[in-house]
């Protein structure tokens, strides 16, 4: 009988549950909303500096960057290096074979070899006093001479990097034949980025030297200034080159992507700015939402200077107050809230 009983009693309160659920299922959104609140995210007004801008997209190379070109024409023996690796100054990163014909490196080896050979000799011979110091000028001219016809031999056929930095392309393969003027590689330095755009001449006015200026690549974000600003419009794009450099390197920006870049033309500090998306325009007025002990305010605001993503306030809003930045589609005045961090 007892185990009668606690299956009628479990039965029961699965009943009662279930009805429970099915009266808490029933419910409407803005009963939920009025006993719970409605969800929001909120932040701190505090002063900050509006910014007026000019947007443009470049592609983002190194600070200082160089393209190796080929000086002779020949078949390359070895590569000792791939795009990604860094390489430092005179490093050797593209070989051609020694008896490149162009090149005549064995010639100038054997002859720089032989008058080496000649001007230590004159040199011990001019220690004892069996030769004249002009004798020794003259070998030593020779020398020097030889040295530098087998330096630029050398440098034909073993192509070095020009400055340190990353190789960001390499335009050739082992075993490629390649011709004078042929570009190898790229090298690229890495203590930090530049940018060149093309600014029209209805803007070219407002961008200043030294100007601050923000390359932004997906979510991540590097800041520079205007180095350099063209005084004379490029004929091809009708339009003035502008140089924007970034110093530092940061690991999530890789070289070549294309940025967009950001050129502050205006700016004016210790003011209230809120963004566009936060701001309710009605019958001609702008208003914000506000939290005040957990309840929602609808507070007029008045703006003046926006750069069409942000507006600066310029009365109805104070320091410390609370703004709602999401779910204000949702809300009434007064309406309860419950804020989701």
């Amino acid at each position: 009988m007892k185990r009668y009983l606690v299956i009628l009693t479990t039965l029961i309160l699965m009943l009662l549950s279930a009805c429970s659920q099915k009266k808490e299922e029933g419910k409407s959104m803005e009963q939920i909303y009025s006993e719970e609140g409605v969800p929001v995210r909120q932040t701190i007004v505090e002063p900050t500096t509006f910014r007026q801008n000019l947007l443009y997209n470049a592609p983002l190379s190194g600070m200082e960057e160089t393209t190796v070109q080929a000086m002779v024409s020949e078949v390359i023996s070895k590569i000792n290096a791939k795009v990604g690796d860094r390489v430092v100054k005179d490093q050797i990163i593209v070989c051609f074979p020694q008896n490149t014909p162009s090149a005549q490196y064995e010639q100038a080896l054997t002859a720089f070899n032989s008058i080496k050979n000649t001007y230590e000799r004159m040199k011990r011979l001019f220690n004892q006093g069996a030769i004249s110091q002009q004798d020794l000028d003259n070998i030593e001219t020779q020398y020097k001479v030889s040295k530098a016809n087998l330096d630029m031999s050398d440098k034909m056929i073993n192509v070095r990097a020009p400055i340190s930095g990353v190789i960001t392309s390499m335009y050739v393969n082992p075993s490629d034949k390649v011709f004078p003027g042929k570009d190898l590689f790229t090298v690229a330095s890495t203590n930090g980025y530049k940018a060149i755009i093309m600014v029209p001449d209805t803007e070219i006015s407002k961008v200043k030297k030294g100007a601050r200026a923000t390359a932004t690549w997906l979510d991540t974000s590097i800041n520079g200034k205007v180095t350099e600003v063209s005084l004379s419009m490029d004929n091809a794009t009708k339009a003035f080159r502008v140089e924007v450099s970034f110093p530092g390197m940061n690991k999530k920006i890789s070289y070549g992507v294309t940025a967009e870049i950001s050129v502050d033309i205006f700016s004016k500090p210790n003011v209230i700015v809120v963004e566009r998306q936060h701001i309710v325009n009605e019958n001609g007025a702008q208003y914000v939402w506000l939290n005040q002990d957990n309840k929602a305010v609808k507070k007029e605001i008045t703006t003046g200077l926006d750069n069409t993503i942000t507006f600066e306030v310029t009365s109805g809003l104070n320091p410390g107050d609370v703004l709602i930045t999401e779910g204000i589609n949702m809300l009434t005045d007064g309406a309860k809230l419950r804020v989701i961090e």
